[in-house]
């Protein structure tokens, strides 16, 4: 594209000198445009290679204006896409008009995306599954566990617990469950229970008596178990509550209690043969997670695509769910926004900054491309038009 102003240029110098002192009429014309033509070419050429390099070598003041003046452009320009593109109101005012969340259902929808971020999460998967096997994550986590661990006391810890399960009854239901587990299984368990009783009863004494006792005494329980796990108000669990209530006292404010949770602590802490058969358990489970992936039939890849389906699905129907979730995108993106403009916006200025001047000239010339041309183009011909105006004023 550059040889064609070139060219241009060529021919208008050529027409000037063949016209040069000519008497014919028409040869004034040409050579009024031609002569015009010239001017406006270099000109135009000037202008435009001033802003990225010194025409031909010289440095004439306010030439070269890319490259002298390249971390200016970029923070100016830093400032101009924080200012009118990373404005709070302009990404809020984008963002309100787009569901977000519809699109995404949608896309969830759609075999291409289902399988792309079911992919993904596959990919997460094993990349987690990965780095744990790492031996620096290991050594990191395990140092980690230990600081915070060291940082506890179990037995107030274990208290609060107690205070919340006490609240709104939920140790209550905790015993109810106990309560009907203890029951079906006493229940389930009866003949082996008289059983060993008749193994273990003296000689002498008479077996249909060991049975009726035992029976009697199984009765009793299982019928003392189903009035507890059916009476709310049975006095056992009054005493039940009153323990616990107790209990969650003693373990926050007891000195005994947390001389015992220390201890408890400092031997978790220096158990090397519970950390290793923990660590053995946690590198079966990760093992056995690896194999799943592998397998053409895996179960944490079938879990997966059933989330991404329900996911997708519901929230295509509620638009409710929609709203709010487009509301709390937008919300947290003009954050972000607010908050990290000026930072956002200096990775322009900062990475125009590390650029050499003249390679920054020549990517911005090269970004500019053909249209830096045609300024020359038409500078040429409008130069030559001028040229023919000026003439007929000179004729008439």
């Amino acid at each position: 594209m550059k040889r064609l102003p070139i060219l241009l240029l060529a021919l208008m110098a050529a027409l000037f000198f063949v016209t040069l002192n000519r008497p014919e009429g028409w040869a004034g014309w040409l050579h009024a445009f031609s002569e015009a033509g010239m001017v406006g070419a270099i000109a135009d050429w000037f202008a435009v290679v001033a802003l990225f390099r010194h025409p031909l070598g010289i440095p004439v003041p306010h030439t070269a204006i890319i490259p002298r003046r390249k971390n200016e452009i970029g923070e100016n320009l830093a400032q101009f896409v924080a200012e009118h593109f990373l404005h709070p109101g302009v990404v809020r005012l984008k963002l309100d008009n787009v569901n977000l969340a519809g699109k995404t259902a949608e896309w969830l929808k759609s075999p291409p995306g289902h399988d792309r971020m079911l992919d993904f999460g596959l990919r997460l998967v094993r990349w987690l599954l990965g780095a744990l096997h790492q031996e620096q994550v290991r050594q990191f986590m395990v140092r980690l566990g230990s600081r915070q661990l060291a940082q506890v006391n179990l037995a107030p810890l274990l208290g609060r617990t107690l205070d919340w399960l006490v609240q709104d009854g939920r140790h209550q239901e905790v015993l109810t469950q106990s309560l009907r587990f203890a029951l079906v299984t006493l229940h389930d368990n009866r003949e082996l229970i008289r059983g060993n009783v008749q193994r273990e009863s003296p000689w002498w004494m008479p077996g249909f008596i060991d049975d009726r006792i035992v029976v009697q005494l199984l009765d009793r329980i299982e019928t003392l178990l189903l009035e507890m796990s059916l009476d709310p108000d049975h006095a056992m669990r009054g005493e039940f509550n009153l323990w616990m209530v107790k209990w969650a006292q003693d373990l926050q404010h007891s000195p005994d209690y947390l001389q015992w949770g220390n201890r408890l602590r400092e031997g978790l802490l220096e158990n090397s043969q519970l950390q290793d058969y923990l660590g053995g358990l946690w590198n079966d489970f990760v093992q056995g997670l690896e194999a799943d992936l592998e397998n053409p039939q895996s179960e944490i890849r079938s879990h997966i695509s059933s989330l991404l389906s329900g996911l997708s699905e519901e929230l295509e129907r509620d638009v409710h769910m929609q709203a709010w979730v487009n509301a709390w995108l937008v919300d947290s993106a003009v954050l972000i926004v607010q908050v990290n403009r000026q930072s956002i916006a200096s990775l322009i200025s900062d990475t125009v900054r590390s650029w050499d001047a003249t390679e920054t000239s020549e990517r911005i010339e090269q970004a500019i491309g053909r249209d830096l041309q045609f300024i020359r183009v038409n500078g040429t011909l409008v130069g030559g038009l001028v040229g023919l105006v000026i003439h007929a004023v000179k004729v008439v």
